[in-house]
């Protein structure tokens, strides 16, 4: 019998819906700690439909923990595979999410400090942070296309004062092909590792969604700062009359939202969600009557009413996913994981509600 306590945290969506709402019709600055929630607009930058993360309202995606709350899988069998690996780089970060286990970072950190994931991980959990700009560095060093490791340098350099120094590498990085944080090969990796520690591989699937999450989380609280960070600056330089300066800086943070929300970064709602409030950031301070290219030519109001018109999309997209997904299978929660990782964690949840239509006494317990 499921834990109905557990579907507590279902009744968030309404929640978080109705801030969504609250936010686009009463506008206000942000808060430095946290950024508002939007809803990307069907036409700007063409990104996916999307839902809330399963994980928020999923109880099934949960990994199996034993009494200390630690997920179910021998550490000994672990430290086996990890010989059998030769306790390489990605072995050892596997270990280290399927584990929670800083051991295995530091010692991934210490034996492969030139390892993009390994220095990726670092700065994403700040393990060393006396050495920060150190990893930052040999992160751009070892990842020369990659603009996460800019938008990452750019945000330590926009926490120090060097708002100049910042601004530069987040042109840089705005240059640059590639968006890379390595989550689908890490999420891989653990999954071998955790089967061969003993899991099926449907628990390795819901384990390696947590563990990874341990990385993802504070990098994108880091990437969420970089918008909050320059909002008295674009304030001081409307007032000031340099419109040029505020659409330039906003253009840049587009660009930002839309490495998260396309692309294989994109497969990852969470990912999507801070995008889009990035987003509305840089909606913000521009002309809302002005059209502006990198808004497909439509005006910022525009764009924050198609945002508008898709919450109800949203919401009812979310209700019908929460009173249909207690009831997969495991043959159907396998492959709801296997399409996440392929196609995006929305068309997978796409893909459930379609395969459980709702009938009439569902829709109305709603």
């Amino acid at each position: 019998m499921r834990n109905p306590g557990k579907w507590l945290a279902a009744l968030t969506i309404l929640i978080v819906i109705m801030s969504i709402a609250l936010h686009f019709l009463n506008p206000r600055p942000p808060d430095n700690s946290s950024l508002p929630v939007s809803v990307a607009p069907l036409n700007h930058f063409n990104p996916p439909p999307f839902v809330f993360h399963p994980q928020k309202i999923a109880p099934k995606e949960e990994p199996e923990l034993d009494a200390a709350g630690e997920p179910k899988i021998s550490r000994e069998r672990i430290e086996n595979c990890l010989q059998n690996y030769n306790r390489n780089a990605t072995s050892l970060l596997a270990a280290f999410h399927a584990l929670g286990d800083t051991n295995y970072l530091n010692e991934a950190a210490t034996n492969f400090p030139n390892n993009p994931q390994v220095e990726l991980a670092v700065l994403s959990h700040d393990e060393f942070p006396q050495d920060r700009r150190k990893w930052l560095d040999a992160f751009k060093t070892s990842s020369p296309d990659n603009s996460l490791a800019n938008y990452l340098s750019a945000e330590n350099y926009l926490k120090d004062g060097q708002t100049d120094t910042a601004i530069n590498e987040l042109e840089i990085a705005t240059s640059k092909p590639l968006f890379d944080d390595f989550t689908m090969q890490s999420r891989l990796d653990e999954e071998e590792l955790t089967e061969c520690g003993g899991k099926s591989a449907l628990a390795s699937a819901k384990i390696s969604r947590t563990g990874i999450a341990s990385d993802m989380l504070p990098e994108i609280e880091t990437l969420k700062r970089i918008p909050s960070g320059f909002y008295d600056l674009k304030k001081q330089k409307l007032a000031e009359g340099d419109t040029n300066f505020v659409e330039n800086l906003s253009r840049i943070e587009m660009a930002l939202a839309d490495r998260l929300i396309n692309g294989d970064s994109g497969k990852l709602v969470i990912n999507q969600l801070v995008g889009i409030a990035i987003e509305s950031m840089a909606l913000h301070d521009l002309d809302q009557n002005a059209s502006y290219d990198f808004l497909n030519d439509e005006t910022p109001q525009q764009v924050l009413q198609e945002m508008k018109q898709q919450i109800a999309v949203l919401g009812q997209l979310a209700k019908n996913f929460q009173a249909v997904y207690p009831t997969l299978t495991d043959e159907e929660m396998a492959s709801y994981l296997q399409r996440s990782k392929i196609y995006g964690e929305i068309a997978a949840w796409q893909w459930v509600v379609q395969q459980h239509p709702l009938n009439s006494s569902q829709i109305g317990q709603q």
